[in-house]
């Protein structure tokens, strides 16, 4: 027996579904359609349900015994099934729509703190020098310099860092927790040497004297400073020339 051939409205509401859920949803940006299908679902929904009343008041055909027991039913494990996705086809559309934009935000974001990165960088001030650290163990100098400032920490934590002009920058930390730095100048002297708890910015200022010289042979003039800044991993060296006289 064949089918009945689907009527106008059945035709419509299969092209709308297939508009809505489809591989390519565009119902969307088309609001009159949106309508259209959400008035031909509610008239489906309720045509359907009709039917299934009509079905269940249907009377018996006399064949079962008004008395007669209903056959057991058998047994059926329960399972968790999911939900239908019943979200109209606008939540499902704005939804996407939302995640894709979710994530346009987040990389323009990036982009901008790249930027601003860059930015400062460019604008801030650069270190003249960028000192590593060494691999040499603190020899009798560096211990008795430790110990004439009282930074009486393990001598097998105290850290080296390349030299700058004869200028050794070295680090420790002492028995109270401190963050000790100071530099170093051969044969045996020390100078900005500082201790600070841990956070704090360190950094050793030096005033060179006039027979001080950069690893490039170049003098400062009277009045000048150089700044070591221990970052931990490197330390940074500022130099910061004094104005020349008039």
């Amino acid at each position: 027996m064949n089918a009945p051939a689907p009527s106008d409205d059945e035709r419509e509401l299969a092209e709308l579904r297939a508009r809505a859920y489809g591989r390519h949803p565009d119902i969307d940006v088309d609001p009159a359609a949106l309508d259209r299908l959400r008035e031909l679902e509610a008239a489906h929904l309720g045509t359907s349900l009709d039917v299934a009343d009509a079905e269940r008041d249907e009377p018996d055909d006399g064949l079962a015994s008004p008395s007669a027991e209903p056959p057991a039913e058998p047994p059926v494990e329960s399972a968790q099934v999911a939900p239908p996705d019943t979200a109209p086809p606008r939540t499902r559309w704005s939804t996407a729509i939302g995640g894709r934009r979710g994530r346009l935000v987040a990389g323009a974001s990036v982009t901008v703190l790249a930027l601003a990165y860059t930015l400062s960088w460019l604008v801030g001030p650069h270190p003249d020098a960028d000192l590593r650290p060494v691999a040499d163990e603190p020899d009798g100098v560096v211990l008795s310099m430790l110990d004439f400032l009282g930074a009486d920490g393990d001598p097998a934590e105290v850290r080296g860092y390349e030299a700058y002009g004869g200028l050794e920058p070295w680090f420790v930390v002492d028995a109270q927790g401190l963050h000790c730095f100071m530099i170093i100048q051969r044969p045996g002297s020390v100078d900005g040497a500082n201790c600070v708890p841990p956070g704090v910015e360190l950094f050793a200022d030096i005033t060179p004297w006039p027979t001080w010289r950069d690893d490039d042979g170049e003098a400062l003039p009277d009045g000048s400073m150089i700044r070591f800044h221990y970052r931990g991993d490197r330390v940074e060296v500022f130099v910061y020339p004094s104005a020349a006289e008039g």
